[in-house]
């Protein structure tokens, strides 16, 4: 998990960096939707990873209640936050979901090649 967060910090620090003069140039008005979607998308990948490496020891139907339970939880939080910031006008719609989908991809595709390289060789108890 220590790598795993260090990785999305390198990450991070990377994605900050080159989008640095773009966000500075044309989006100044739109760094608090952008700091929103990275966090949110942060602690959904967090979330998500520590999840499947906790319950990748359990049972088959403990890990399929546990990975798919929590990513239905993560859907429908991160779909209910949105619905709720942007209904009550603190965020810009188009700028907090663009840059939510933005960061969603990049960490997702994070995760998921982190499980394939720790869980490789691993097996599900039945």
């Amino acid at each position: 998990m220590i790598k795993f967060s260090k990785f999305i910090l390198f990450q991070t620090v990377i994605i900050f960096l080159m989008l640095l003069f773009p966000v500075l140039s044309w989006g100044i008005d739109y760094v608090k939707e952008i700091l929103c979607a990275f966090l949110l998308s942060t602690i959904n990948v967090m979330v998500g990873y520590y999840l499947v490496i906790d319950s990748f020891a359990k049972k088959n139907a403990d890990f399929y209640k546990t990975v798919y339970g929590g990513m239905l939880a993560r859907m429908v939080f991160i779909f209910g936050f949105t619905i709720f910031m942007i209904n009550s006008s603190y965020l810009e719609s188009i700028p907090f979901v663009l840059s939510l989908m933005f960061f969603y991809v990049i960490h997702q595709w994070t995760e998921i090649s982190f499980w394939l390289k720790n869980l490789e060789g691993k097996t599900i108890e039945v």
